[in-house]
C-alpha cells in the first residue's frame, strides 16, 4: 500500500490549484490524476486507508517519484484533520500556502459568486457565514499541525511572495521535497496567474453543472468530472470581466478585524509578513485560471 509522503493542506483560495499544477509538472512528484482534493482526512475518513491508497501508484511503480502527495485545501482548517494524518502516515510533511487573509476571503466570495451563483453582497457574505472570516485566522490552524508533528515537518510558503520570486520559492519546495532537480523554468510555470476576474454569462446554469460536479465526484464517479474538463466543458458557458470590488470601508474593517492575527501569525513563523501590509495583493486582478488559487 502506498500513501503519500507529504500533504498540501490549505490555505483554502491561496495558491494550493496552482501549487498543485506546479508539482504536477516535476518528474519526481507524484499527485492523483483522478482529482486534485482527495478529501480522505476530512469528507472520506471512514472509508479507510485502502480506498485512500488507491490514487496513489502501486508499491512497484512508488519507487519512481521521490515525492507522493495530494492537496486538499480544507485539511489546514478542519480540527480533526492533524490527528487522523498522524494516525495515517506519521512521517508525512506539510505545505501550506497562505494569503493576505483580507484578500484570501473576497477571493472565496468571488468564487462562490463565479462557481455557485451566489447574490448576496460580500458583507452579507461574510457576515452570514462566518466560516469565511475564520478560514483566515492562520496562526490556530498552523499551531495545530506545529504541536502534532512538529515545524519542520511544515513549509509555509506566502502567496504574494511566491508570485514575486518564484524561482526562490520552487527552490525551498524542491529542497523541502527531496527532489534532485527544480523546476527548469519557474517564472514561465507560474507566469500566467495575474488577470481579471471573470465570471460564466450563464451564471445559474454554470452553478448547477459545478453542483452535479461536486455530487459525482462525492460518489467517486472521477471520470466524467475530469472528461467534462478535458473537453472545456467550462469554457462553453462564456467569461465576462467582473466589475465587483471591495468597498474601501470593507476593506479597511478587516484590515484591522486582522491586525492582531498578522502580528500573531508574524511570532509564531518568525518571520515578517509586510507584504500584507505595504500593499494590497492580488485581489480585484484574480488568477487567469479562476482556480489557480485553491
Amino acid at each position: 500500500m502506498t500513501l503519500p509522503n507529504f500533504l498540501v493542506i490549505g490555505a483554502q483560495r491561496a495558491g494550493t490549484t496552482l501549487l498543485h499544477v506546479v508539482l504536477e509538472a516535476h518528474p519526481e512528484v507524484y499527485v492523483p490524476y483522478q482529482r486534485k482534493e482527495v478529501h480522505y482526512f476530512d469528507w472520506y475518513w471512514d472509508r479507510g486507508a485502502d480506498w485512500y491508497a488507491a490514487f496513489f501508484p502501486p508499491g512497484d511503480q512508488a519507487g519512481r517519484y521521490r515525492a507522493i502527495g495530494e492537496a486538499t485545501p480544507d485539511y489546514l482548517f478542519e480540527s480533526d484533520v492533524p490527528e487522523r494524518i498522524g494516525e495515517t502516515c506519521p512521517d508525512c510533511r506539510f505545505i501550506v500556502s497562505l494569503r493576505n487573509p483580507v484578500e484570501r476571503a473576497y477571493s472565496s466570495y468571488l468564487y462562490a459568486r463565479r462557481s455557485y451563483n451566489e447574490r448576496r453582497s460580500f458583507e452579507e457574505y461574510i457576515e452570514q457565514q462566518p466560516e469565511v472570516l475564520q478560514r483566515g485566522r492562520y496562526s490556530e490552524q498552523l499551531s495545530r499541525y506545529f504541536a502534532r508533528f512538529g515545524e519542520d515537518a511544515v513549509l509555509v510558503l506566502v502567496f504574494e511572495e511566491l508570485l514575486r520570486a518564484p524561482a526562490d520559492h520552487l527552490g525551498r519546495l524542491a529542497r523541502f521535497l527531496g527532489l534532485t532537480a527544480a523546476w527548469p523554468n519557474p517564472e514561465a510555470l507560474l507566469g500566467r496567474q495575474v488577470n481579471d476576474s471573470r465570471a460564466p454569462y450563464f451564471a445559474a446554469t454554470f452553478a448547477a453543472a459545478r453542483k452535479l460536479g461536486n455530487v459525482l465526484l462525492r460518489h467517486d464517479l472521477n471520470w466524467p468530472v475530469r472528461v467534462a474538463k478535458q473537453l472545456g466543458i467550462p469554457r462553453w458557458f462564456g467569461s465576462e470581466k467582473t466589475k465587483l470590488k471591495m468597498s474601501e470601508a470593507t476593506r479597511a474593517h478587516l484590515e484591522q478585524l486582522y491586525a492582531d492575527e498578522i502580528c500573531d501569525l508574524e511570532s509564531l513563523l518568525g518571520r515578517d509578513l509586510s507584504v500584507w501590509r505595504a500593499e494590497r495583493s492580488v485581489s480585484q486582478g484574480e488568477l487567469a485560471s479562476p482556480d489557480l488559487r485553491g
